[in-house]
């Protein structure tokens, strides 16, 4: 699995690069996603016959101003990039289910750099304290009184910063992006540990605004978890498929095939994703009171004696 991993953090690295070298090009959100897909599936070899060998981990995030996350463009809601827009682009590579989750951020004029800067600290910061038995608690801690101890100028105002509290990093496992652990971005008393061997994505969510957050209507992320891909998997092969599938089980056997337990969206169907209970929606995010949101992840290998950074 760790070489796996390692081969995913260099594509990702490679993708990564080729976005920022391109990044006055982009005219829409869809243009940015279009050449990360298009590059992830040049660089892992992706195979139409073997989807889940290697690919595009979950749906290309960007996220702009005051959505912190879990949008991803289509033709239909395609938005313009802006000069003073502060646009997350958050990705990620896998390799036989590894998965090299990452994030950064970028504002065309720069009015937003102070900010994008504070996420970036915050996130290496996290990274520099972590490693085997690492209370994540307690590093949570560590990244809210880094983000909070700063203030930025914006438009001739003096605003202070906040940590968004209920968002945070988490641990990985193959085909599975979000595992049992939680790398908060806040003190709270949690009290799990980092161990060797696993793998987490370390990711901090600076803004302008109180850090509070809510689920939007819209919805565009989707994702079969392991439990219920295990039950699916089980019905399909038994001709067995609940009343909510009934007529349909080419749809389902194509979600299944081509994506498992790895999240999707509608943009890569040609068909409209179905209300059921097998497959969880992971709706926009968007801030409470309009405040802008920067983000800044890298993934991390915890090893007996530190940390491997990934990507």
């Amino acid at each position: 699995m760790y070489t796996d991993f390692k081969k995913s953090g260099v594509i990702h690295k490679i993708v990564q690069q080729k976005v920022k070298d391109n990044l006055d090009k982009f005219k829409t959100a869809l243009d940015i996603v279009e050449f990360i897909e298009e590059n992830i599936k040049h660089l892992t070899k992706y195979d139409f016959n073997e989807p889940l060998k290697a690919g595009i981990a979950f749906p290309v995030g960007i996220s702009i101003n005051d959505v912190a996350a879990h949008f991803t463009p289509s033709k239909e809601n395609n938005p313009l990039i802006n000069k003073d827009d502060l646009i997350k682009i958050d990705f990620g590579v896998h390799i036989n289910g590894c998965i090299s989750d990452g994030a950064f951020s970028w504002c065309p004029s720069g009015k937003y750099n102070d900010l994008i800067n504070i996420s970036k600290g915050a996130t290496e910061l996290a990274i520099k304290n972590s490693g085997p038995d690492v209370i994540l608690g307690e590093l949570g801690g560590l990244i809210q009184e880094y983000i909070e101890s700063k203030q930025i100028e914006i438009d001739n105002k003096i605003l202070p910063v906040k940590s968004i509290y209920d968002l945070s990093g988490h641990n990985i496992a193959p085909y599975v992006i979000h595992v049992d652990k939680a790398v908060p971005n806040i003190r709270i008393p949690y009290f799990e540990r980092m161990k060797e061997n696993e793998v987490f994505a370390i990711e901090t969510f600076p803004t302008t605004g109180n850090g509070v957050i809510y689920h939007n209507d819209e919805c565009n992320h989707f994702m079969i978890e392991k439990k219920k891909a295990i039950k699916l998997q089980s019905a399909i092969k038994n001709d067995n498929l609940p009343q909510a599938c009934l007529g349909k089980p080419s749809l389902w056997k194509k979600i299944y095939t081509e994506r498992s337990t790895l999240a999707f969206c509608p943009r890569w169907f040609d068909f409209e994703i179905p209300e059921t209970s097998y497959i969880t929606k992971y709706p926009v995010l968007k801030t409470i009171d309009g405040g802008i949101v920067a983000q800044y992840e890298k993934t991390i290998y915890i090893k007996s004696n530190g940390f491997d950074i990934i990507n």
